[in-house]
This record gives C-alpha cells, structure tokens and sequence, in this order.
C-alpha cells in the first residue's frame, strides 16, 4: 500500500476511537444523569393529541392503536389522530371501524403523499399543544407519557423529549444484531442529551410542543429523515431537545437483508441530505456541543468510514490480482505455494504494531464496552443476546461502511430519493 492511504488510514481509525473515547468522557463525568430521577406530574394533566401515519400497515395499526389507548393516562386528556396515507390494504378499513367506535379520528390523504405530508396534516386539526408522534408498526409501555411530559413543563426551552426506542421481540440473526444497535442508540441519546445534542426525534413516540412545530414551520415534506431533520430545525431556532432512557418504546425491524439496505440507504441519505441543509450550524458556537462536535464529527465519520471501506477493498483486490499473478507464475502448482509459506512471528508482531492494528483493536475494545455499558443502562440482559451483541461489534461494521458508501455514491450520482 503507498503511503498516503497507510496515513489517511491511520487517521481514519484515529477518528473513531476520538469519538469512542468522547463517548466514555461524556458517561464517566455524567454518571448521575444515566439514572433517571422519578417524577412528579401536576394534579392537572395537560392534553395530549397522539398522531399516528399509516401507510400500508393493516397488520399492525390495531394493536399500534390500542397500545396508544392504554396508556396510562387519562382519556379525556387524549386524542388519537390516524392519518391514512391513501394505503392499499386493510389500513384505512380497521382505522374506521375505531373511528366508528368512538376511539379515534380518522384523516385520509387522497393520494399517497409521504409521512411528513401527513404529520403536518394532523398538526392543522390537533387539539392540545403536546404533540406524540408514533409510527403505525410500533407500541409503548403505558407509563410512556407520564415520564416523558415532565421535562416539557419544567422547562419552556424544551421542545421536544424522546424515548428509548427497543426492537419489538427480536428473533432472527438480523433482528438480534439490530436489538444490539437499537440499544446502543440508546445509551447514545442519553449521550446527547446530556451535551444538548440531539439531532434525532426518533418517530416512535417522540414528543413535542405544537407552538414550535407551527413556529418552524413543521414537518419538511420533502425530506427523507424528517425526525432528523425536525430535530435540527428545533435546535436551529434555539429550542433544546431531552431524552428519558426509561420511557420505552417498541419498533418493528427489518427482518431480511434487502429491507434492511433500503432503509439504511434512505437514513444515510436523508443524514447526507440534512448535513447539507444545516451547514451553517457546523462549528458555530451558537448551537453550543451539536455545531462544535456533534455535526462536523458525524460528517468526518462518514468520511472515515468510507475511506476505510475504499482502503478494505483496495486491498483485497490487490491481493486477490497479485495472487492470481503469482499462481499463473508456478502454473497454478498449489504445492508450490503452500511450500513456500513461511510464517515469521516476530515480522507478523511487527507488522501489526506499525499498521492501523492497534487503533483498530483498541476502537474495538473501547466499543464494545460502550456496548455493554448500553445493555445495563438500557435495563436489558446481554446474556439474551449474546449472538447479536458480537455479531453488530464484528461483522455489522462491514455492512454500515457499506451502507454508508452506496449512499455516498446515491447522493453524488443524484440518484432519485425515494422514501
């Protein structure tokens, strides 16, 4: 390998283990804050319109409803907004017959119009100034709003609090190695929260303030992550954004490879999309940790991560030619070869400790000990899911640069987003 790549990749690693690090700061000096504290709520409950988009979702929207339904709140204090997204299937059917049951309201898009077209819908006729947004494939633990409303009335400043967002009973090897992610990301918005640097409202159960989402102008209709990107509006106009790690929330997850791409693709994408959107906040002191660290180190480890995805494959397709160059050399006699393979120990120690090994092991370690400290904070055994925590620390990375690769090139190709 010429120099230039052995540096960039060097610096490649040294960035992620940067972040790492970062990541074991922000936990050790904030030990307290990864507890959270019980609450008090008023004697007088504020009102709280609960939207729910649906496109296609037949199989799940009943029990998305009636997870919503038995929350432990009160019922005069809740409205439950469906919005049918003109589906094809059973969705808007089972969605009447509980508006027919006194339970919900139902609002049908004439065509197909996208997730935010549909928030913003809702948000026109909603009710209350609390706003809970909830995808139609998810569910929530009862005591959901009680944890979560407290931070928006302690503080005027607080626009938007998020939950800590579980896999829904994962079972297969992909769903455990998205539980393990699922739980890391969990420690990590506590992360941010505790820097004010949420750049994400995830769309299961995120709460927010109805007279910031009319001041920001709501939901970008034309943008591929719109809970990222409201997330960034929030703090744009001075907003901040906090998070409960005990206020739980389930999601389904792709269960087959194919999904998964397709949706990563439109996350990556949607991240690149919103970086550019809000270049300005990039080390601006204004938006205090987002602008200084969060912001340009997400966008530099997307650089790292594709330059050490560039730098695997090079490699293996220079091995893979100087092989095949050697084996046509001795007429493809394998006897040949295996007898000339001698293996020097004290040249293999010496070579690991000049390349990038050692930032890659000590990255690792550090990783996967953030990722053992996520299952105790999120209050979930790693016994349980021992397959899927190796798996994510191991072989998942492979497949993110991957990910975040085609996305790159999408992006740079204009390729057309879909949602």
């Amino acid at each position: 390998m010429i120099y230039w790549m052995v540096l960039v990749n060097y610096v490649a690693w040294y960035v992620f283990v940067f972040i790492a690090v970062t990541w074991m700061i922000v936990l050790f000096s904030n030990r307290g804050r990864f507890a959270e504290k019980s609450v008090n709520m008023p004697k007088t409950l504020p009102g709280v319109s609960v939207l729910i988009p649906a496109y296609n979702e037949g199989d799940s929207i009943r029990k998305t409803v009636n997870s919503v339904l038995a929350m432990d709140y009160p019922k005069n204090r809740l409205e439950v907004i469906v919005i049918d997204d003109a589906s094809g299937d059973e969705t808007g059917r089972i969605a009447h017959e509980l508006e027919a049951e006194g339970r919900i309201k139902v609002i049908v898009n004439p065509k197909n119009r996208g997730k935010a077209y549909s928030l913003n819908r809702a948000l026109k006729v909603a009710k209350y100034d609390i706003i809970a947004c909830i995808d139609a494939d998810s569910t929530v633990e009862p005591d959901i709003l009680r944890k979560m409303i407290p931070p928006l009335l302690e503080n005027g400043k607080v626009a938007s609090v998020t939950p800590a967002l579980k896999v829904l009973k994962p079972e297969n090897l992909l769903e455990k190695i998205q539980h393990a992610e699922y739980i890391l990301n969990i420690f990590l918005r506590k992360s941010l929260s505790v820097i004010d640097s949420i750049h994400v409202t995830p769309g299961v159960f995120s709460i927010y303030r109805k007279s910031v989402l009319e001041e920001i102008g709501g939901f970008d209709e034309k943008n591929l992550t719109e809970d990222m990107e409201i997330a960034l509006s929030i703090q744009n106009a001075g907003y901040r954004i906090e998070n409960r790690l005990d206020a739980i929330s389930y999601t389904i997850c792709p269960s087959k490879l194919r999904n998964l791409f397709d949706q990563r693709i439109r996350w990556y994408r949607g991240a690149l999309q919103n970086t550019v959107k809000y270049r300005h906040m990039i080390f601006r002191k204004r938006y205090g940790n987002l602008g200084m660290f969060l912001l340009p180190f997400n966008f530099i480890s997307i650089l790292a991560v594709i330059i050490i995805f560039t730098i695997i494959l090079w490699n293996f397709a220079d091995n893979l030619l100087r092989g095949i160059w050697q084996m046509t050399l001795i007429d493809w006699n394998f006897m040949v070869l295996i007898d000339g393979f001698i293996l020097d120990p004290k040249a293999m120690i010496f070579n690991m400790l000049t390349t990038s090994f050692v930032l890659m092991a000590l990255g690792t370690v550090i990783g996967g000990y953030i990722l053992l400290k996520s299952f105790r904070v999120s209050d979930e055994r790693f016994s349980l899911n021992k397959l899927g925590y190796f798996t994510y620390l191991f072989i998942y990375p492979f497949f993110m640069m991957f990910f975040w690769m085609t996305a790159m090139v999408f992006e740079l190709l204009r390729i057309r987003r879909k949602w």
